[in-house]
Parts: C-alpha cells; sequence; structure tokens
C-alpha cells in the first residue's frame, strides 16, 4: 500500500468539501445582494416620472442609472464567474472522491479475494477486519460525494435564479 503519502485524511476531505460549500454560499448570497441591487435600480429608472424637469435633465438622471445598472451588471457578471470557478473545482473534488471510492471498491474485492484463500482463522479474521475498514471509508466516501454533490446542485439553482433575476432586465 504504497499510496499511503498522497491519500488526504478524512479531516482533509470534510474540510475540502466544508470550504468549497462555504464559498460557494458565500458567492450565492453575494449574488443575491448584486441581483436585489440591479433589480431596485431598474425599478427606480421605470418609476420615475418622464414628465418632470428638464430634457437634459431627464436625460443624465436616465443616463446615470443606466450606467449604475450597467456597472451592477458587471460586478454581479464577474462574480458569477468566480462562483463558476469554485463549483468546477467543487465538482473536480467529487469526482477524486468518486475515484476513490472505486479504488477503495477494487481494493475491497481483492482483500475479500485474499480472505476466500487464507486457511488460517487468525488471518482470515485480520482480513475480515480490513474489509470492515475498508467498507467504514467506503461510507464515509459517499456520504462526503453526497454532501458535496448536494452542495454544489443547490448553489447551481440558486445561482441560474440569480442569473434570471439579472438578465430580466437585459434587452
Amino acid at each position: 500500500m504504497s499510496r499511503k503519502g498522497d491519500t488526504p485524511s478524512r479531516g482533509d476531505i470534510v474540510e475540502r468539501v466544508e470550504k468549497h460549500t462555504a464559498d460557494m454560499a458565500e458567492k450565492a448570497e453575494s449574488l443575491d445582494s448584486i441581483a436585489t441591487d440591479a433589480e431596485t435600480v431598474r425599478d427606480t429608472l421605470e418609476s420615475l416620472d418622464p414628465g418632470g424637469g428638464t430634457s437634459e435633465g431627464v436625460d443624465e438622471v436616465t443616463h446615470c442609472i443606466e450606467s449604475a445598472e450597467q456597472v451592477t451588471v458587471e460586478i454581479f457578471d464577474r462574480e458569477d464567474a468566480e462562483l463558476e470557478e469554485i463549483q468546477g473545482e467543487a465538482e473536480e473534488h467529487e469526482g477524486e472522491i468518486r475515484e476513490r471510492t472505486e479504488v477503495s471498491q477494487s481494493d475491497m474485492e481483492k482483500v475479500s479475494d485474499a480472505a476466500g484463500k487464507v486457511e488460517l482463522q487468525e488471518t482470515s479474521s485480520e482480513l475480515d477486519r480490513a474489509r470492515e475498514g475498508i467498507a467504514d471509508d467506503i461510507e464515509f466516501l459517499d456520504d462526503q460525494s453526497e454532501q458535496a454533490r448536494a452542495a454544489r446542485e443547490e448553489n447551481e439553482r440558486l445561482q441560474q435564479d440569480h442569473r434570471a433575476r439579472v438578465q430580466s432586465g437585459r434587452g
């Protein structure tokens, strides 16, 4: 078992899943605020009375509010791209966890095969303990993969909602 050196601990895996989850939640919250700002700016522009002031004043106010919307959308797009990057890293980590699960399942088969070939009860008992350890690892990895997937999918759903809010005013 020479792969010990590059094998992450359970704590490392949990830490990465939690970090991705927290980073995605933080970006989704930021996108929500930015989308709210974009909606507020749009609502403000739509609520202005075009019959007030002078044409120059109305043009200036309209231009400034449209600029505010443009800046807000640009910031949203930048934050959205950063969220995409985090989601990509999270998805990559999910893949790594699945690969580790597959390797553990393969190891389980090898240990089971060996257990079927040994004669000594003591040896068989130790191999049974090894299978239990592998089964625990597989269960842990499956749980972490599911948590990571669920967090990423929920975040992607929120991201789509926020995008729809911002894009509803783009024309």
